[in-house]
């Protein structure tokens, strides 16, 4: 089924916000189960809390020719690899009834560091664009300098997520500061339920419970927590370290399950098998919030220290937890006002001595989980949503001011999808297009 444009008219809109402001979303998106895409269907949810915000969009990034089964709010998809595809996005998008595109950039998924593929989108788009940085390298190579500064050249704004990140992006890529907007990365509420509960309904009662979750892959430094396990278990029996996720989807295709494997080996090496749970599967995020609300420590042991974002320790703040990380750079921010304790980098021992720590006393414990539900409150989705409304506005009125061209009020719309707020709610019934020369369906 080829993609229809229903044309609704032909005049110029005359102001934003005459239907609402239409924002329009360039990131990978579920079905497909990564981090990015849950962050932006959380962003676009969080977004249309505002009564101001209309219908939105969503170009999706696939990656190997695959075929998800995607629907509302994604009307077209991208192949990473396809340069064709960003330019048939971009004139899309710049056609269409967006008055914003927002750009959630990771590297890998916009054809390599040079990200030549979103360098083609951005140089045809001609709507304002504001760009999410989720991944900020210090000293970078030429290559992803250059990247940058060519999203930064196109960009009304950068989104990061904490003051390091700006001050990396200032000092190695020679961005300005009026440049750069900090907003902190969003998270879900606490679960209602009580911590007993939680471990109840898990089958974790009786136990003291360490967790770490999200999509697991050799970076997460995991195996110094089992390291840790046996001086934690020697003082705390009843601990035991659950490790919530399955492996990452390109981490699996390139070394299909042997990371795990290697965890589980240490694990019985260790005799501390009773000790480790695995949750080996991608989980909603009404269990994250559950397995939360049963944890007592958060870890956080990764040993990238350039790290400048992690979504789950921001919703392990906002869930009110105790936390002991390793000082990648997100975590020294953040914790830095939540107020969890740091750990040296690879060093199972660290993390025994900080755990054993906060086991041993609830005072410690409370202390740090008051110290997190205060930082966390800020973090909340609607809140984060809120500041990126005013920041789309405020990139669409910056265009206009400068008499840039203005979008048309023609429609591209990909029929029959669901549309508007209850199709968000029914997650669509149609599915998008393909991006592939002409416009066709994901079929």
């Amino acid at each position: 089924m080829l993609l229809e444009r229903a044309d609704v008219g032909s005049a110029e809109r005359d102001a934003v916000g005459a239907d609402g402001l239409d924002i329009a979303y360039v990131s990978t998106y579920p079905p497909r189960e990564c981090g990015l895409a849950s962050f932006c269907e959380d962003l676009l949810t969080a977004t249309m809390l505002d009564s101001s915000v209309g219908e939105p969009m969503v170009v999706a990034m696939e990656d190997g020719g695959r075929a998800r089964d995607y629907r509302w709010p994604v009307v077209m998809i991208v192949e990473d690899d396809r340069e064709a595809h960003y330019v048939a996005a971009a004139e899309f998008l710049s056609k269409s009834r967006a008055d914003v595109v927002s750009v959630q950039h990771e590297f890998g998924i916009y054809g390599g560091p040079s990200c030549r593929g979103l360098r083609a989108f951005l140089e045809r788009v001609t709507k304002p664009v504001v760009s999410t940085l989720h991944t900020v390298v210090a000293e970078p190579e030429r290559e992803v300098r250059e990247s940058i500064r060519f999203l930064a050249d196109r960009s009304h704004r950068l989104v990061v997520m904490n003051a390091l990140a700006t001050e990396t992006l200032m000092r190695d890529y020679g961005v300005e500061r009026g440049k750069v907007a900090q907003i902190h990365h969003g998270a879900l509420p606490p679960a209602e339920e009580s911590r007993d509960e939680a471990k109840a309904a898990l089958g974790l009662s009786g136990r003291r419970v360490l967790t770490t979750f999200g999509l697991v892959g050799r970076g997460k430094g995991l195996e110094y927590v089992v390291g840790a396990l046996p001086e934690i278990l020697r003082e705390h029996p009843d601990a035991c370290y659950v490790i919530v996720g399955q492996t990452h989807p390109g981490v699996k295709r390139a070394e299909k399950e042997s990371y795990r494997e290697e965890l589980v080996r240490l694990a019985a090496e260790l005799g501390v098998e009773d000790g480790v749970r695995f949750v080996n599967r991608y989980v909603s995020k009404s269990e994250i919030a559950r397995y939360l609300a049963a944890t007592d420590i958060y870890v956080t042991p990764y040993v990238n220290p350039v790290q400048i974002t992690s979504g789950t320790l921001a919703y392990a703040v906002t869930a009110g937890k105790a936390i002991v990380s390793t000082p990648y750079a997100y975590a020294r921010f953040l914790l830095e006002e939540a107020g969890g304790l740091l750990v040296e980098f690879r060093s199972a021992r660290a993390i025994a001595e900080a755990a054993n720590r906060v086991l041993a006393r609830s005072d410690l414990q409370g202390a740090l989980e008051r110290e997190s539900r205060r930082c966390g409150e800020r973090m909340l989705w609607p809140a984060v949503g809120a500041e990126y409304v005013s920041l789309f506005a405020e990139a669409v009125r910056e265009q206009r001011s400068r008499g840039a061209a203005r979008p048309l009020a023609e429609r591209q719309l990909a029929l029959p999808m669901a549309s508007g707020r209850e199709g968000h709610r029914d997650a669509g019934r149609s599915r998008p297009s393909t991006v592939a020369g002409s416009l066709t369906t994901a079929d």
